[in-house]
């Protein structure tokens, strides 16, 4: 894959350092982030690294790419299975030299048949090497037909994928549940890191902590599709990321991410992308700055929970309707279409109902205005 040139890069500024930013546009939305000082390791001028947040639907699939080696980290349910293998096959990624399950789930480890259809692998991990489910054995199936033996790694386990370093972190022990059992794994690069969480709630992110590893890190996947059991406020501090990626599913049954993980990203001024929203997520790092493109523009706020209702700006609160302006219906303020309502269509009315009628204007059929 390749940024295009032609692009808008805004940056943030940290109070180490900063970039200054290519004034050119595409339909492309893509910003870039400036990491620590930290040196962690030598980059070659001809190295190059990407990491790419597939979007799944309601799941987790993560590509990273470096120096030509590659690694999956997860593949989405059993229904994107097919969708792994087009997506490796369009990349022309016929050899993964790691592949990961962070666990059993069908939402982490179901897609991963279809990469070991299209691709060869050298190594496979997972947080277990049994489980009784048909997406796990399947995964199993084609590892064996590969004559690949699943391992499971011990956490301060590091590997190479490149010139990059991937570590893996947890779990710190063996939990009772699949989500605290997630392998949590850290990738870096040059000075910049990618930690990637699967499923991992409070009590392995305390886990986590209370280890004494590194885990501060550029970028972070956010747990659990940003479940309210994921993302405490002490592991949001140990990490202290510039940007967060939010894989989940458009209009999921589970309402992730959850509000109140949103808010914490917000008040944190954290950058936040997230799949359902922003299609395929795709950084590029240079050892020193990460650039980001994503697959579709939003006009959505990326801080408001699915089905939460965007706060009435200021000074609108006593408005009598509002009016959507790209259906034409109008509701009462507290009608639960409004919720649905994307906010650039909306229009705060204190005017006589007559008058949005004659402005041809329909009354809602739920609220009936």
């Amino acid at each position: 894959p390749v940024i295009p040139a032609t692009v808008e890069i805004p940056v943030i500024e940290t109070e180490e350092s900063s970039v200054e930013t290519t004034t050119e546009t595409t339909s492309e939305e893509t910003t870039s982030v400036v990491t620590s000082e930290t040196t962690v390791q030598e980059v070659s001028e001809v190295s190059e690294f990407w990491v790419e947040y597939i979007d799944v639907g309601q799941g987790d699939a993560s590509l990273i790419i470096c120096d030509g080696e590659a690694m999956l980290i997860d593949g989405g349910a059993s229904d994107k299975s097919d969708l792994i293998y087009t997506y490796l096959k369009n990349e022309e990624i016929e050899h993964l030299k790691y592949i990961v399950g962070t666990h059993p789930d069908d939402d982490h480890i179901g897609g991963l048949p279809g990469a070991l259809k299209y691709a060869t692998v050298e190594r496979a991990f997972c947080s277990v090497d049994e489980y009784d489910s048909k997406p796990f054995s399947s995964f199993q199936k084609y590892l064996n037909k590969q004559q690949v033996i699943l391992e499971i790694p011990t956490y301060g386990t590091e590997l190479s994928l490149g010139s990059a370093t991937v570590q893996f972190l947890g779990p710190i022990s063996v939990a009772d549940d699949t989500n605290n059992n997630s392998l949590v794994i850290r990738v870096v690069y040059g000075n910049t890191s990618f930690l990637f969480t699967g499923d991992a709630e409070f009590d392995e992110e305390n886990a986590l902590i209370r280890s004494g590893q590194d885990l501060e890190s550029d970028v972070i996947k956010i747990g659990h599709h940003g479940s309210e059991y994921s993302t405490s406020e002490s592991f949001l501090t140990a990490v202290d990321p510039l940007c967060a990626i939010i894989s989940c599913g458009n209009d999921n049954a589970y309402g992730f991410p959850k509000q109140s993980v949103l808010d914490q990203l917000k008040a944190r001024e954290i950058e936040v992308f997230r799949t359902d929203l922003h299609g395929d997520i795709i950084l590029f790092s240079d050892g020193e700055t990460i650039s980001l493109w994503t697959e579709k523009e939003t006009t959505e706020d990326v801080f408001l929970a699915p089905g939460v209702a965007a706060p009435i700006p200021e000074g609108q609160n006593d408005c009598e309707y509002i009016a959507n302006t790209n259906t034409h219906k109008f509701h009462y303020p507290d009608c639960s279409a409004v919720k649905k309502m994307k906010e650039k269509n909306k229009w705060y009315y204190t005017g006589d109902r007559e008058d949005l009628i004659t402005l041809g204007y329909q009354p809602c059929k739920i609220c009936n205005p």
